[in-house]
């Protein structure tokens, strides 16, 4: 009955679309990406920033948990419930309907909204000649732009670091439990949640004149810390005091409407050489070696071990090839009707519930690889790829520092023509997933069985690879590696075999890791699977005394008041 009465009150609100109680029509949003499930009374969907206002005072006058999700592309489970073990009524609410990005002075800065994917931003500024602060990754294909600040995601661009801003509109729940509003956008938008809402979406306001709230709206000093090659510590990683302030690493502790970033010029026009080796250490010394004598680092600096490579080719090649005809900005519509198909399927008997992605695995098993002969060849020969890509007019004194690094040989790197640089970034978007894929088609739970790293490691560190004892290798069916080599951020996947304790094998690799001085998570945030800082926990109760927004995040308390 309580149920019923709330829902009630939510129609007061949205229209009868925009309210999820049946159990298939939630599951995708109960499920993550790669791991995370839990139970929701409902899924709201709002489609305006009041409409999301509202639908948060409910929440809160009726003292329920309100987990904020926006593409659930998360890989560490942090947009969807926890198993159902929560001491309230849960509420998941989706911000994907929340479309919106404003382009201000002349393009030099955005305003986003929840809604706003990477991808969306990516292609608004490219009449502009100018681009994001971060670029879509292999792991987060359909993100958005504010999950990104919310996360401290790291991503792939050098010169740019976290996603990270001292400017946002977002609503905090206070100690005595009051919602509050709080524009920190630096615009003067009105005094009530209805007058701000109107004019930020009607871009009634003006920017630039005695701006009222002053801050930072990027990690400026991101490139000169990496060229550190000789600290005992990571450039980056979540968690890290430097990189919090309100919305910026709240993980979901505040409700944010919109963030306010800058954008950058673009490169008239960029190259990408892909180097091989078989050496791990040749590797490292590489990039210390480049770290230290460039005169302007590469823009992206991407490692995929030879296994990823071929995994990737042969599990998620559906999702490359549908990047390559279609364009990332299609993936999140794509992955909503497989939810719908998925959902069809499960009402019929005696059907399996993954009969669509073994017709997809059949499709990847019969049809061609689509990379180029070239980076074939290239790839069957070295075990570790890694691919640079630098500004054009760099070029000349990028070979001349690979010559000179590799004895005046050419053989272990090659420079790319725009076929093979498309394949071999569409195969690192792509590689994020593969082991989800196969897992998918096997009827394989991530949750039981894929354990994910994503860990930095020190700068001055003389390793890259996560070397497993052989007890804890053999415990493995499948595994995965790529990463920022540059910032030496690693994410490495490992599916274990059926029967391996999988808590047990984590806790034994976070020991090793720790022991090496790496900080994890690195960028995809500690979700359900890390436990948080003494630090971060700090930050999400300073943020979210009452702990009503997603609580338990960071293996942390689900009570309220975080009792």
């Amino acid at each position: 009955m309580k149920t019923k009465n709330l829902i009630r009150e939510f129609q007061a609100i949205l229209k009868s679309h925009q309210i999820l109680i049946n159990e298939i029509a939630k599951s995708p949003y109960l499920k993550g990406f790669r791991v995370g499930k839990g139970e929701a009374i409902a899924v709201l969907i709002p489609e305006t920033l009041l409409e999301l206002w509202y639908v948060l005072e409910k929440c809160v006058n009726h003292d329920l948990i309100v987990i904020l999700q926006a593409s659930n592309t998360g890989v560490t489970g942090g947009s969807t419930p926890d198993s159902d073990d929560y001491d309230r009524d849960v509420v998941v609410v989706s911000t994907k309907k929340l479309k919106g990005l404003q382009l201000l002075e002349d393009a030099t800065q955005v305003l986003a909204f929840p809604g706003t994917t990477l991808t969306e931003l990516e292609n608004a500024l490219k009449p502009f000649h100018r681009e994001p602060h971060s670029v879509i990754g292999s792991s987060c294909i359909g993100a958005s732009v504010i999950g990104g600040i919310c996360n401290n995601s790291g991503g792939s661009l050098i010169h740019r670091g976290p996603a990270y801003t001292e400017k946002s509109l977002f609503a905090q729940i206070d100690t005595e439990g009051n919602l509050k509003l709080i524009n920190h956008l630096g615009i003067d938008l009105g005094d009530n949640p209805e007058e701000i809402f109107k004019n930020l979406e009607n871009k009634n306001y003006v920017t630039g004149q005695n701006e009222a709230w002053q801050g930072r709206t990027w990690a400026e000093n991101y490139a000169d810390n990496l060229r550190d090659t000789t600290s005992p510590t990571p450039t980056r990683y979540n968690g890290n005091p430097e990189y919090l302030h309100e919305s910026a690493g709240c993980s979901g502790k505040l409700a944010v409407f919109a963030v306010r970033l800058p954008t950058f010029e673009a490169a008239a026009e960029a190259t990408t050489y892909l180097i091989g080796s078989n050496n791990e250490s040749q590797l490292i010394q590489l990039r210390k070696y480049l770290l230290e004598n460039l005169s302007e680092l590469p823009t992206q600096a991407e490692y995929i071990h030879k296994n990823a490579f071929e995994l990737t080719q042969r599990y998620a090649k559906h999702m490359y090839k549908v990047i390559d005809i279609m364009g990332a900005e299609k993936i999140p519509q794509l992955f909503a009707l497989k939810a719908k198909v998925d959902g069809f399927f499960k009402r019929i008997p005696l059907l399996p519930n993954n009969i669509l992605d073994r017709f997809i695995q059949l499709f990847n098993r019969l049809t061609p690889s689509w990379i180029e002969p070239r980076l074939q060849q290239f790839h069957h020969k070295y075990e570790h790829l890694l691919m640079l890509k630098i500004d054009s007019s760099k070029n000349e004194e990028i070979q001349q520092h690979l010559l000179k690094f590799f004895s005046g040989q050419s053989a272990q790197f090659i420079q790319c023509d725009k076929k093979e640089e498309k394949n071999i970034f569409l195969i690192r978007f792509a590689v994020g997933g593969c082991i989800i894929y196969y897992s998918d088609s096997q009827g394989i739970d991530p949750n039981q069985r894929l354990v994910s790293f994503d860990v930095a490691f020190r700068r001055n560190d003389e390793q890259w690879l996560i070397n497993l004892p052989e007890h804890l290798q053999d415990q493995v069916q499948m595994e995965s590696c790529c990463g920022h080599f540059f910032c030496f951020v690693c994410h490495q996947d490992y599916l274990l075999k059926e029967g391996v304790d999988a808590h047990q094998f984590k806790d034994e690799v976070l020991v090793y890791l720790e022991q090496r001085g790496a900080k994890y998570p690195a960028e995809h945030n500690v979700g359900h699977l890390y436990q948080a800082s003494s630090e971060y926990q700090t930050h999400f109760q300073q943020l979210d005394p009452t702990n009503t927004l997603n609580p338990g995040i960071g293996k942390t308390s689900k009570c309220k008041h975080w009792h």
